[in-house]
């Protein structure tokens, strides 16, 4: 029998999860008997050749099987049927009520339709010239969001905020520095605090706005789509489970490893960084030196798809960007402008398999 859900019972399944996020499996029902005495042994329900009895479940339907957590913390499963007698939005929120996340877009929402119709805000760090991280403060700061690097999401660690002025750029998804054992990275610096400086100093150039130091500015894309002239690319190693950045030795020529992430760490970061997210896309002026803000369309994502993730580093869809420059020796000193995976905006929805518009 096809598990793989029908058009119509695709829609159901997004209407639950406008509610509940939690991992969720899909039977379609088929009902025999064995021919033999001893008979296999097979996966049963309670109840569930009742409801079949009573024209609640029919052969073919397709059922979407999950677990919530009733206000106790006693776990209970619940079935729904994807195929027919489908339950309406309000039958599911008295049955199963919402998950965490759910919830707390719902209490947020009243705030998020303030900023939206809100007009220009300013600047929340006050006057000065505008820097790419400003938008992102100001919407935190209109929500009650204290800023932090935390590496968790945003709010409550249930909901990411990513801001963004330009539809064009690439949008982040999180930071995350890579490992450097076994590398040349390593052999030049001992101290592993170090080595996000010593990359730049060892694989980097000339910089023209800081004489002196080296700089590293490039975006690392997959050896089909490299993205850069300075012979980096992205290699993901099934295999060996990891994603290697890979370059060219100055002297021999040859490929080699500059970094690597592993799988469990890169997956970790992604699921911890994006349980959820809200994409809110924001214009900007200045008014007598003040930076203003106004932000619209803001579109919501939930659940991203490691194997996807993986899949699109292969397509050259996501990079990974390296910022900064450094002293050429002796005490590093420089600055790192944020090191970061980020995604181009079209590839959300294959990311995260749905992004629905935030209507208010």
């Amino acid at each position: 029998m096809i598990f793989t859900p029908y058009s119509d019972e695709s829609k159901v399944i997004n209407m639950i999860r406008r509610f509940r996020n939690e991992d969720y499996a899909l039977v379609r029902m088929t009902f025999y008997k064995v021919a033999n005495n001893r008979g296999d042994r097979r996966f049963s329900i309670e109840k569930l050749k009742r409801k079949m009895e009573n024209g609640e479940i029919n052969e073919g339907d397709l059922l979407y099987i999950s677990i919530f957590r009733q206000a106790n913390g006693i776990p209970r499963i619940y079935i729904i049927n994807l195929t027919h007698n489908i339950p309406t939005e309000n039958d599911l929120l008295h049955a199963i009520g919402v998950d965490a996340i759910t919830d707390l877009l719902y209490q947020i929402k009243p705030r998020l339709q303030e900023i939206v119709n809100g007009g220009f805000f300013d600047n929340a760090k006050g006057y000065g010239p505008i820097a790419p991280k400003d938008v992102g403060d100001t919407l935190e700061a209109l929500l009650g969001i204290n800023t932090n690097n935390r590496i968790d999401a945003d709010y409550n660690g249930l909901i990411e905020i990513k801001s963004k002025g330009g539809s064009r750029t690439l949008d982040t998804l999180f930071t995350l520095r890579p490992q450097f054992e076994g590398t040349r990275v390593a052999e030049y610096e001992p101290s592993d605090r170090n080595r996000v400086s010593a990359f730049a100093r060892i694989y980097g150039y000339d910089s023209d706005a800081h004489p002196g130091y080296n700089s590293l500015y490039i975006t690392i894309g997959s050896a089909e789509a490299p993205q850069n002239n300075h012979g980096f690319y992205l290699h993901v190693n099934d295999e060996g489970r990891q994603v290697n950045i890979v370059c060219r030795n100055p002297i021999t020529g040859k490929p080699e490893i500059a970094a690597y992430w592993s799988f469990d760490a890169l997956r970790q970061q992604l699921y911890l960084k994006h349980p959820s997210t809200l994409w809110v896309k924001a214009e900007s002026r200045e008014v007598n030196g003040m930076v203003q803000f106004k932000y619209h369309e803001i579109e919501f994502s939930r659940a991203p798809q490691f194997t996807t993730f993986l899949s699109l580093i292969k397509t050259g869809v996501i990079t990974y960007d390296w910022r900064g420059y450094i002293t050429k020796e002796d005490r590093y000193i420089g600055k790192n402008h944020g090191n970061a995976w980020r995604i181009k905006p079209y590839a959300k929805s294959e990311l995260f398999g749905e992004i629905e518009f935030v209507q208010f």
